[in-house]
């Protein structure tokens, strides 16, 4: 099948999850990127499958099984118009929420639901119906959280070879580097100062970082380090 097509920019096209299209607006033409259809659908698949799979099963166990999935996707349309998306899926997930818990709980009233499992953000906020864990207290997270942060260019003087802007440099790493890695990751690379607990170099250098649990002086810690670096 021919995969390659001629469009104009204001028809539009999908690329690796997005969708590329020029619209006309107050201040003229401008090219806006979106989660595309089809990368949504695929997304509301994913959650819809959790559901079905996790049928039953404790809060916990369905709320560890899909914040990385709601992460991931999040994460993958940080760098796009995704406001709207965000909201939708957040709706989407919760209506399948409240059937999970429905079925978990047939005999029981909506209210004695609500009391029981939905709660205020632990980062504050007035949200009350953020699915909550009443034996651990863990939250299911929300896509809405997830900060958009548009791709920053990199100025054509900026070189990686300058000394004196290797500051700016490890600051893109870490953004990239925070992008590509799940949340316990990111939270262990900012105890360590973005470097390698055996080597001291920077994470951010081509070599594949793993988690690896070292003994320190005041116990076993998991710590984020360069795979070369273990012997």
């Amino acid at each position: 099948m021919d995969k390659t097509r001629v469009t104009h920019i204001e028809d539009g096209f999908d690329f690796l999850g997005f969708s590329l299209r020029q619209y006309n607006t107050g201040q003229g033409k401008k090219l806006f990127i979106k989660p595309s259809r089809d990368s949504i659908k695929k997304a509301k698949n994913k959650i819809k499958d959790t559901f079905s799979v996790m049928r039953g099963r404790p809060v916990k166990e369905i709320i560890r099984v899909l914040n990385p999935i709601i992460r991931g996707y999040g994460q993958y349309w940080k760098h796009v118009v995704s406001k709207k998306t965000y909201s939708y899926m957040d709706n989407y997930i919760f209506l399948k929420v409240r059937k999970y818990l429905k079925q978990l709980h047939p005999k029981k009233s909506r209210k004695w639901i609500s009391k029981r499992y939905f709660k205020k953000p632990q980062h504050g906020g007035n949200n009350k119906w953020i699915l909550t864990c009443p034996l651990t207290n863990i939250q299911l997270l929300k896509m809405s959280w997830i900060k958009i942060e548009r791709h920053v260019m990199v100025a054509y003087k900026n070189s990686p070879d300058d000394p004196s802007l290797r500051e700016y440099w490890e600051k893109r790493a870490r953004k990239v580097f925070n992008t590509e890695n799940t949340l316990d990751r990111m939270k262990l690379a900012r105890k360590q100062g973005y470097r390698c607990a055996l080597c001291k170099q920077t994470l951010q250098n081509g070599e594949t970082v793993t988690v690896r649990n070292l003994k320190v002086s005041t116990g076993e810690f998991a710590k984020l380090v360069h795979v070369p670096c273990i012997k």
